[in-house]
């Protein structure tokens, strides 16, 4: 990129940084419209210079064209939102000019989408808008007959996409305008200032004395790196170049390395207090707090890590890897005590966030917090230039986001219009006969179908439109079924054959990402359990009494450790049995259903497993099972 082009997106980073913490100050209240276009406006002019096309004069006309029309639609929002407002809908065929801005803000919006974040949810738009034009003629083949509709003319396409607030401009990008944004250049500040090398040295210190201490570091550091960026690709990109070499250097094969990163740095997804983009539009479509999301999150993301840890510490001792050498691992507390500060921005936003405080001004304060703690000690000072870098970084990144949300906004609003979510739901209630979790089954078919190569906030919200109401008809809570259709969204990152985490991590493995992707996937297996639990059992969202809470959380870690230890094929010092894995496999089954009878039985066969592990009594083996 020419270094005047990179000086131009980096002051239009900044200004954009700068304006939405203005927008968010409690000293500033502006239209929801205007902040929402020059969210909009300022994301499609950086991004069509971030991904322009490369090439010759022909090509960079095109791209100017591009933010010159972005500007023109835009524009024409922002100074007009007060008529746009109270512009009755339908009522009346839009003007010409009205028509062009329209469909102008419908174009640019998908063409940096597919420039951006690839045809798949590029493609998906496109067959969403197109259903909305052509959906009465479904009903002449025969299999497609129960999603057909009435249809929808260019003026009621129009209205919906530009002219309210359930299509572009919904709340998906008004999501994405009031807190993702400032979430994602509050991360990008605390890396810059040294928070990220801060996590990673502390928790190697921790665990660097543990057997497999790199890959347990990989995980508490992905946990905790899953604070700062809600990305898996950005956390596999930082921290994954620390542990996966140490990994490799400890003995762990190439292909496990890179899974237990592309795992761990995906379960960042989903540890509160910043999990995602998607978890701020789960509050808002709930009509909840995010101090609710993060609360009901909470006991699932310590099971997934809970699993991820045990399968790593049994692949240690199935391995006879070692801990690291002291001098590799560090003191714990001077590694805590050089920079303690940096957990003081995630302190100001749970603090804000727990008094009540909306998910916008708790994120204003935190990025204040990280502007300031790097100059509370001598040691830790850094330059202006690194803070605005930060923020630059920041602005860059969330821009994909406002893209995806605002692509996101176009399916959301054509399944409003044409009533495709109310059809769905009735078709997944349909094939599940009543039984709820048949339908979690066809939920999670569906959520691996939309998500493939998609970016976790459009698969979350394509599901959240069309699957979620299905589940909370058959019985599930909105938030379970929220939670459910989110984490199979996150998944969607270790899950073949596109799993951008893995494909992230095999590059620093020196492996191929179908291998790294598959051992990902398999390492991830009891973490796709996770949701039928809390579906089963909403108790372990927070839900209920204590003494539940406790009993169910007992429960599901049990099953979650079976699954793990069975998957890993190793215990009590020797490999199991195919005939152990299968009773172990059908106890994790027996602990997911919320039955005491059912609970003692799995009890009773983990213990006669453990029984035979350790007596040394030899069970019948698959043919070329290792009996080392």
């Amino acid at each position: 990129m020419p270094l005047t082009l990179d000086r131009t997106v980096t002051a239009l980073a900044v200004s954009m940084a700068l304006f939405h913490l203005f927008v968010a100050s409690p000293f500033t209240l502006l239209p929801d419209l205007v902040v929402r276009g020059t969210h909009l406006l300022l994301a499609l002019v950086i991004g069509f210079l971030v991904y322009g096309m490369k090439g010759g004069r022909v090509r960079k006309a095109i791209d100017l064209a591009l933010i010159a029309l972005s500007i023109i639609c835009l524009g024409y929002l922002i100074v007009f939102h007060s008529s746009i407002v109270v512009r009755p809908p339908w009522t009346r065929d839009a003007t010409p000019m009205e028509l062009f801005v329209a469909l102008g803000t419908v174009v640019v919006v998908l063409e940096l989408t597919r420039r951006a974040l690839g045809l798949a949810i590029t493609g998906l738009c496109l067959i969403f808008v197109l259903y909305g034009f052509f959906g009465p003629d479904l009903r002449h083949v025969d299999f497609l007959r129960p999603l057909a509709h009435s249809g929808v003319d260019l003026n009621e396409f129009v209205d919906q996409m530009y002219f309210s607030f359930e299509g572009i401009f919904g709340v998906a990008l008004g999501v994405s305008t009031n807190f993702i944004f400032l979430f994602v250049v509050f991360g990008a500040l605390l890396q810059v200032i040294g928070g990220g090398d801060f996590f990673v040295n502390v928790t190697k210190a921790a665990t660097g004395s543990t057997r497999g201490g790199p890959a347990n570091m990989a995980v508490v550091a992905s946990a905790l790196m899953g604070t700062m960026s809600g990305s898996s690709v950005a956390n596999v990109a930082t921290t994954g170049a620390i542990t996966i070499p140490m990994m490799r250097k400890l003995g762990y094969p190439r292909n496990f390395a890179g899974a237990v990163e592309a795992v761990a740095s995906t379960g960042g997804q989903i540890t509160p207090p910043i999990m995602g983009a998607a978890a701020f539009l789960m509050a808002a479509i709930l009509g909840i707090t995010y101090q609710e999301v993060i609360t009901a999150a909470a006991l699932p993301a310590i099971l997934f890590f809970a699993s991820l840890l045990v399968a790593v510490h049994w692949e240690a001792l199935k391995h006879g890897l070692q801990p690291l050498d002291r001098s590799e691992k560090g003191a714990t507390w001077r590694e805590f005590k050089a920079g303690w500060t940096f957990l003081l921005p995630l302190v100001v936003i749970m603090t804000f966030l727990m008094m009540g405080y909306t998910p916008s001004l708790s994120a204003f304060w935190g990025v204040v917090a990280t502007l300031v703690t790097p100059f509370l000690r001598r040691s830790t000072w850094v330059s202006l230039a690194v803070l605005a870098d930060g923020l630059n970084l920041g602005a860059r990144a969330a821009v994909t986001v406002a893209i995806a949300c605002a692509s996101a906004g176009i399916i959301v609003g054509i399944v409003q219009i044409s009533g495709l979510g109310f059809r769905f739901s009735s078709l997944v209630i349909a094939f599940a006969d009543g039984n709820l979790y048949a339908a979690l089954f066809l939920a999670m078919i569906a959520a691996f179908i939309f998500g493939m190569g998609m970016p976790t906030t459009p698969a979350y919200i394509i599901q959240a439109t069309l699957v979620a109401p299905a589940l909370v008809d058959l019985g599930a809570t909105p938030l379970s079924a929220h939670l459910f259709v989110f984490y199979y969204a996150v998944l969607g990152q270790i899950t073949p054959p596109v799993a951008v985490a893995a494909f992230a991590a095999a590059p620093i493995a020196g492996a191929t990402s179908t291998a790294v992707g598959w051992r990902a996937f398999t390492l991830g297996i009891p973490a796709y359990v996770i949701p039928f639990l809390f579906v089963a059992n909403p108790v372990l969202l927070g839900q209920g009494e204590i003494v539940d809470l406790l009993i169910v959380l007992s429960r599901s870690a049990a099953a979650i450790v079976c699954l793990s230890i069975m998957l890993t094929g190793w215990l009590g010092g020797r490999p199991l049995a195919w005939v152990s894995r299968g009773i172990l496999l059908i106890a994790a089954a027996l602990l997911i259903a919320p039955n005491h009878m059912l609970s003692a039985v799995a009890v009773v066969a983990i213990v006669c497993v453990w029984s035979i592990q350790r007596s040394g009594l030899t069970l019948p083996r698959l043919k070329g099972e290792s009996r080392d």
